[in-house]
């Protein structure tokens, strides 16, 4: 970059927010209005030098303010690497703020969710499409298996790795094939965003297979009759994959069906694990699954509930300090002891299992599964599959399983 380049001008309307950690001082930077693309975390001596972006300072001037204040010698590199971060981010306003906020609000105008997961986790070819589903809801043995469940916990980890996902997706979508179900309620883990305890998305979901309209009436009663304002996060769900997965399952299988969807992205339960806390002690936990459990018995909607869920993630791609294949068996038992606890339709001691460890397995579908049991309210359960996908050349794993409740 050359010692000529003028810093671009900070944006000026993003805020910071400064915090301390293990004895040190940082400053967080935002964008409030959610154009750029993350928050950035920086030491606290960089905040002086965020004065600089006003699009006069040269990089030359900036370096020669730094020299004066430290030892000759100082790494420049980085500055660079500063300056270069701020702009991808969105933080700077030059041109690639301004692509990144008209992509931004044409997203938002649209009244249409598209996919993010076809031609990488599905065709995005239709008939090719097809051809796939079809393979992966027949690749379990469907014998015993109950139907007319009105909740099922299937995964959502992606389809490319064949059978040991395809047979757990298929035992649970068989125990609802027979449904006649006109409104489905997917509780998604929000891997990319935790802007609130449930994330609403008022768009219609776009698919090879085609649309499928979002029940925007239920919303509208939601905002009417609960006591707090629920989030409505487009932007949370705009490239999360946990909720699309089940949609594009939903439309083939019910390809001549009319229905609708209510796609619920739930956050992260780690502030109830932090606080020692049992979720269906929080008001706006129980507010949210009672008021709308309300609405659809009033609106006599016939809901079948979905918890878009895997369980554990070790091993180093999930920052663990360990290879996953050693914990495999280990890790068999403690989830075995998970769903046994969701087959007695114990959520609680479910949460508390999770809980009591820290959530150290990092079980990912912890809170649209709790969730699920709360407002589906079975009297009965089945458990279907488990498995394990060991990706070895990461040293990692993930779990995850099927089950049927029924009321």
């Amino acid at each position: 970059m050359d010692e000529n380049y003028i810093l671009p001008q900070l944006r000026q309307d993003l805020l910071y927010q400064e915090f301390e950690a293990e004895g040190l001082k940082f400053f967080i930077l935002y964008d409030p209005k959610e154009y750029a693309l993350q928050p950035i975390e920086l030491p606290i001596e960089f905040l002086p030098l965020l004065q600089l972006f006003n699009g006069e300072t040269t990089l030359k001037n900036l370096y020669e303010i730094l020299d004066s204040k430290n030892q000759p010698g100082f790494n420049h590199e980085p500055i660079i690497q500063l300056v270069e971060v701020l702009d991808v981010l969105g933080f700077l306003d030059t041109s690639k703020f301004h692509e990144i906020k008209k992509d931004i609000d044409e997203y938002l105008a649209s009244p249409v969710r598209q996919p993010v997961c076809a031609g990488n986790s599905y065709s995005k070819e239709p008939e090719a499409l097809r051809f796939e589903i079809d393979a992966l809801l027949s690749s379990a043995n469907p014998n015993g298996i109950r139907q007319g469940a009105n909740a099922i916990v299937v995964p959502h980890i992606d389809f490319r790795i064949g059978k040991l996902s395809h047979e757990v997706y298929s035992t649970g979508y068989q125990a609802i094939k027979d449904s006649d179900a006109d409104l489905f309620v997917i509780f998604g883990t929000a891997h990319y965003g935790n802007s609130d305890l449930f994330m609403l998305s008022r768009k219609d979901f776009a698919t090879p297979l085609g649309i499928t309209k979002t029940d925007n009436e239920l919303i509208d009663d939601l905002l009417a009759e609960l006591p707090y304002k629920p989030s409505i996060d487009e932007m949370t769900h705009r490239n999360e994959h946990s909720v699309e997965l089940q949609v594009v399952l939903l439309q083939h299988l019910f390809a001549e069906r009319d229905f609708k969807i209510l796609p619920v992205l739930t956050g992260s339960f780690y502030k109830y694990i932090n606080d020692n806390k049992n979720p269906s002690t929080d008001n706006k936990f129980i507010q949210f699954i009672e008021t709308l459990k309300s609405i659809i018995k009033r609106k006599n909607r016939k809901a079948v509930y979905i918890a878009s869920a895997d369980l554990a993630h070790i091993g180093r791609k999930f920052d663990d300090k360990f290879d996953a294949e050693p914990e495999l068996p280990k890790l068999r038992l403690e989830d075995m002891q998970l769903i046994q606890k969701l087959e007695n339709l114990d959520s609680d001691s479910f949460f508390k299992q999770i809980a009591d460890c820290g959530d150290s397995r990092k079980i990912c579908g912890l809170s649209p599964i709790y969730t699920l049991l709360k407002i589906a309210s079975p009297s009965k359960s089945r458990f279907l599959k488990y498995n394990q996908w060991n990706e070895t050349e990461t040293k990692s794993a993930v779990t995850f399983a099927s089950l049927s409740f029924y009321q």
